[in-house]
């Protein structure tokens, strides 16, 4: 089984001037233990493919499988709840919570996730970044 599986994925928005489209019937995939790279110039939709890869938008046309879900098939809550089982972003710029202190921020989601362990598995991730 492919790990991605994205088909005809196509996402515009409304600009000033009617639709834009950003990405136009976009389809590859990806199998497991394959890297990937997605690379372009600015403005050219990497972005937008990233996020809906990670279920934080709904494309306007096509559909994107991982591992088996087909992520266009699932409702914003039921997305959510995808990403928090399955999904981990690392973004460019940090991320964290100011009021709270390094451990506190990689605690938080081990904690809303139920997980009882929450603190130590927190303290073994701090320690193998460093």
């Amino acid at each position: 089984m492919s790990a991605i599986i994205v088909d005809g994925l196509t996402q515009r928005v409304r600009d000033a001037d009617g639709w834009l489209t950003i990405l136009d019937h976009v389809s590859f995939r990806i199998e497991g233990g394959q890297s990937a790279a997605i690379v372009g110039a600015s403005g050219s939709g990497k972005s937008t493919l990233l996020g809906l890869l990670g279920g934080l938008d709904r494309p306007s046309e096509g559909s994107i499988g991982i591992f088996g879900t087909q992520l266009t098939e699932l409702d914003e809550e039921q997305r959510a709840a995808w990403r928090a089982r399955n999904l981990g972003f690392v973004f460019q710029s940090f991320q964290l919570l100011p009021q709270m202190n390094a451990l506190e921020n990689v605690m938080l989601p081990l904690e809303l996730a139920g997980r009882r362990d929450a603190e130590p598995l927190a303290r073994q991730l701090l320690d193998r970044v460093g």
